[in-house]
C-alpha cells in the first residue's frame, strides 16, 4: 500500500468518506456546471471556513473557479456570520440570462499526522500543533471551567464555540470518560449542518434562485487535505 493509499485508509476508520479535498471539489464544480446551469458569471460563492490557514487550499481553488468569495465563517468552521451573512451574500449574487446561483460551502475540520487526531505540523515548526486549535481549546478547558463562563466582547467566536461544544463536554462529565477530539468535531459539525440547514431554508423563501449547499469535515494533513462531505444538495431546483 503507497503512502497516500494508507493514509487514505487510515483516515477512513474515522470517516469512512473522506477523500481528497481537491477530488470531490473539482468533482462538485462540474457537477454543478454541467446540470444546474452554474457559472462564474451566475454564481457567487460564499464559504464559513475555519479561520486556519491551513484550509486555505481548497477555498482557493474554488475562488479560482467560481470568482471572489464571501466568507461568513470563523473560530471551528461555525457560521459566525449568522443569517445578517447569508442574507447579504445573497443581495451580491449576479444574475444571467435569468439564472441566478449561490454556492454555500461550510464545516469544521481537524488535523491528523502519524495516527494522531487532532494534531498537524506546519510548514517551520519542529512540533505539532492543535487542529482545530479553537476546538482543542475548549476540550482542554473542560465542562466546569466553561459552564458559567462570561462572554468576553473581545472573543466573541471562540464564547460561541464553547457553547456549541457544552453539551457534549457535559455529556463526556457524566459519563466519566474523557472528551475525544474525533467526536467532538463530529458533534461540532452536526450543529453547523443542523444551522445551516434552518439558515438556507429561511433564505430559500426569499432568494429567487439555485442554492447549492455542500458542507462537511476537512482533514488536514502533510500530504494535503481530505473532505468528508456532511450534506450535498441543490435547494430551489424546479
Amino acid at each position: 500500500m503507497t503512502g497516500a493509499a494508507a493514509l487514505k485508509s487510515e483516515i477512513s476508520k474515522s470517516f469512512p468518506d473522506a477523500e481528497p479535498a481537491r477530488v470531490f471539489f473539482a468533482r462538485q464544480n462540474l457537477t454543478l456546471e454541467e446540470t444546474y446551469g452554474f457559472t462564474p458569471d451566475n454564481t457567487r460563492f460564499a464559504e464559513g471556513g475555519c479561520s486556519d490557514e491551513i484550509n486555505e487550499a481548497e477555498l482557493v481553488f474554488l475562488e479560482h473557479y467560481w470568482g471572489e468569495r464571501f466568507k461568513f465563517g470563523g473560530l471551528a468552521g461555525y457560521c459566525h456570520g449568522g443569517k445578517t451573512g447569508l442574507s447579504a451574500v445573497s443581495h451580491h449574487v449576479p444574475e444571467v440570462d435569468g439564472q441566478k446561483n449561490l454556492l454555500l460551502v461550510a464545516g469544521t475540520h481537524i488535523g491528523f499526522h502519524d495516527g494522531i487526531w487532532g494534531k498537524v505540523p506546519r510548514k517551520g515548526q519542529d512540533r505539532l500543533t492543535a487542529c482545530c486549535g479553537s476546538l482543542s481549546t475548549v476540550l482542554a478547558a473542560g465542562c466546569e471551567t466553561l459552564k458559567n463562563r462570561e462572554p468576553d466582547p473581545l472573543d466573541r467566536q471562540q464564547y460561541a464555540v464553547e457553547q456549541i461544544l457544552l453539551p457534549y463536554l457535559s455529556r463526556c462529565n457524566e459519563a466519566g470518560i474523557p472528551p475525544d477530539i474525533v467526536e467532538a468535531t463530529r458533534f461540532l459539525q452536526q450543529r453547523i449542518d443542523e444551522d445551516m440547514r434552518v439558515m438556507v431554508a429561511e433564505l430559500e423563501d426569499r432568494f429567487d434562485g439555485l442554492i447549492a449547499l455542500i458542507t462537511g469535515v476537512t482533514i488536514n494533513t502533510v500530504q494535503g487535505n481530505f473532505f468528508s462531505a456532511s450534506i450535498v444538495e441543490i435547494r430551489g431546483a424546479k
